[in-house]
């Protein structure tokens, strides 16, 4: 029984995935293709801007757009599909009435977590290996020699347990409330919360505290300059964990909804 909820969560996540791939591919093309002609006029901007300012502006190998696509448009991209399919999964089915239907059935709640859990996952992966690939081929099309393949792969790995991270966080806030709505909430205020902290923080001469912020976690090494981190990689993951794991608990001794 519970490979069918899989297989049927993949199922149901393929047009969602093939559209949101398309679009980040795109965007990573189109990115690319106009990085080295932003890259003075966005030296000249940045100079003259206070630190305040430039804290929320990303650099990187490319230049600005490059950072751009990676630190923001990319990793917001995710971490909105990650909450709002997470919050589905579980309080979404409780909502209308399909959750009842689901837990009757001989399989523990916990197997019910799990598979929908590896659902989630898998649509982020999947949406991740389209955007790195496509971003592999723009920078070979487009002559961007500092962006490898291998310092794409290690940026596109710390991305996707970024969004797995506010992902399984949303499971978790959805085992406990019942409410898709405040699932998805939850997921994506803490994100916000999370990239708007580890921005600023540094800025207010904290930049110790920035490490509470699991957005540290994914640029801080900078990954597509230098290679995967393997300990904030470790960080991210157990991170992860701890949220399943609390979405387990919760969502096995709660009295669902529906």
């Amino acid at each position: 029984m519970s490979a069918d909820i899989f297989t049927r969560e993949l199922t149901d996540r393929r047009m969602p995935v093939a559209a949101l791939g398309v679009v980040l591919a795109l965007f990573a093309f189109f990115v690319t293709g106009i990085s080295s002609g932003l890259e003075n006029v966005m030296t000249d901007l940045t100079d003259a801007m206070p630190k305040a300012v430039t804290a929320f502006i990303p650099a990187g190998p490319g230049g600005y757009a490059i950072g751009e696509l990676f630190n923001l448009i990319a990793p917001l991209a995710l971490i909105a599909y990650a909450a709002i399919t997470a919050a589905a999964a579980t309080a979404g089915e409780e909502k209308v009435g399909t959750m009842a239907l689901l837990s009757a059935q001989p399989v523990a709640r916990r197997s019910i977590l799990a598979q929908k859990a590896l659902g989630v996952g898998a649509a982020l992966a999947a949406v991740t290996v389209v955007f790195g690939a496509a971003t592999v081929l723009s920078a070979i099309l487009f002559g961007v020699d500092e962006l490898t393949p291998r310092h794409i792969a290690a940026a596109c790995l710390h991305l996707f347990l970024l969004a797995l991270l506010f992902g399984a966080i949303t499971l978790a806030a959805g085992a406990v409330a019942g409410d898709p709505g405040v699932a998805a909430g939850v997921g994506g205020g803490l994100a916000v919360a999370a990239w708007v902290s580890n921005s600023m923080l540094p800025i207010a001469h904290l930049d110790a505290w920035a490490r509470i912020s699991p957005w540290y976690y994914y640029v801080s090494s900078e990954p597509l300059s230098h290679g995967v981190d393997l300990p904030h990689v470790i960080v991210l993951a157990v991170l992860t964990l701890a949220a399943l794991t609390i979405a387990a608990v919760a969502f096995d001794r709660r009295d669902l909804k529906g």
